[in-house]
């Protein structure tokens, strides 16, 4: 299904989770090759996981931990990110944002990524109402960064982003994704993070009430409908260059 996937939809699409991580990973490849300048992607998982970088399996533990979190129904898949495992299903929406950047010299261009994903994001949450939507770490959130879009200063969207050289060319390519939590309950999603890490013996534990959920603010949104102005507000930011 990943080839079907329509980077030029701003309707939301329902590929397996493994289905919509190979599909960002071909979106930045073909930004890399030059077949495009800039490309997006809405998904939501049809199926759930819990994925994480590649280096946990080199974790003390984690066989077992595999094993037991899919009794419970959650394997586990990778991710070319870094961060703490993070769980991938319906109640989640994943936006991914592609395009070629022409980097200079300045340090800022990891904190210009995360921007030019996190800043529309927040306008458009203001837009569908939400007066205190802002980018900022939240203590006590799994794969938490200075970046996440918070709503009341809980982690509504998590945020990741890969740089790779275009060929032949002095350009960059730019991947920033967002994974934002729509529905059921943050402790939910969080007791699966928290499950792995009791499984891998790592004392660190993570908050439910860090996290919240589109659907707990807005409960009569129809997300359906709203992602494609999301999408339309990122392909309309600013252009995608640094000095």
């Amino acid at each position: 299904m990943t080839d079907s996937l329509d980077f030029a939809s701003m309707a939301l699409q329902r590929p397996s989770v493994e289905e919509g991580l190979a599909a960002e990973e071909a979106l930045l490849e073909r930004v890399c090759r030059g077949e495009m300048t800039l490309g997006w992607l809405a998904w939501s998982p049809q199926d759930r996981a819990l994925v994480m970088p590649r280096r946990h399996q080199r974790l003390d533990g984690f066989d077992e931990a595999r094993e037991q979190l899919a009794e419970k129904g959650w394997p586990l898949l990778f991710r070319s990110t870094g961060g703490t495992p993070v769980p991938q299903s319906e109640a989640v929406v994943n936006v991914a944002l592609a395009l070629r950047c022409e980097v200079g010299s300045s340090a800022a261009h990891l904190e210009w990524g995360y921007r030019r994903l996190g800043d529309p994001w927040c306008d458009w949450l203001s837009w569908l109402g939400v007066a205190n939507a802002d980018l900022g770490a939240v203590p006590g959130a799994y794969c938490d960064g200075r970046f996440n879009v918070r709503i009341g200063g809980r982690k509504l969207v998590g945020t990741a982003q890969r740089w790779r050289r275009v060929r032949g060319s002095g350009a960059m390519a730019l991947l920033v994704h967002g994974a934002m939590q729509v529905g059921s309950t943050p402790e939910a999603l969080v007791e699966v993070v928290n499950a792995f890490q009791a499984a891998v013996d790592d004392p660190q534990r993570f908050s439910g009430d860090s996290h919240v959920a589109l659907r707990q603010v807005l409960p009569d949104q129809g997300l359906e409908a709203a992602i494609p102005d999301l999408l339309a507000r990122l392909v309309r930011s600013e252009d995608p260059s640094m000095a």
